[in-house]
């Protein structure tokens, strides 16, 4: 897997995502980029420059005045990629936290 830095400007927000960003999505973003800047890439299909995961943190680099992302570019149909953004944000969905663990660390 090779990370690539690509100007914001030239990304493509992906005009069919399923998932919605809402304004304390993109706040909550915005402080995690803020506090530890961007450590996970983008994922940006290569043909098209369509984000099809990252679009909230996208916005977010966009609202703090970010110029550029870390991204990932898959190649392979427009739909396949799209499919891979979907379980990327999905299975992270499945997970279940460990109450415990998780109030010592916040």
């Amino acid at each position: 897997m090779e990370i690539v830095k690509i100007p914001l400007d030239m990304l493509v927000p992906d005009p069919e995502n399923p998932r919605s960003h809402p304004k304390e999505n993109i706040d909550a973003i915005k402080a995690s980029l803020t506090r530890f800047q961007q450590v996970a890439p983008l994922v940006v299909h290569d043909e098209t420059s369509i984000v099809v995961a990252g679009n909230g943190t996208m916005t977010a680099m966009k609202e703090l005045g970010w110029t550029e992302a870390e991204c990932v570019l898959c190649s392979g149909t427009l739909d396949e990629t799209r499919a891979l953004g979907v379980v990327l944000n999905r299975t992270a969905e499945l997970g279940i936290w460990d109450e415990k663990v998780l109030g010592k660390i916040i």
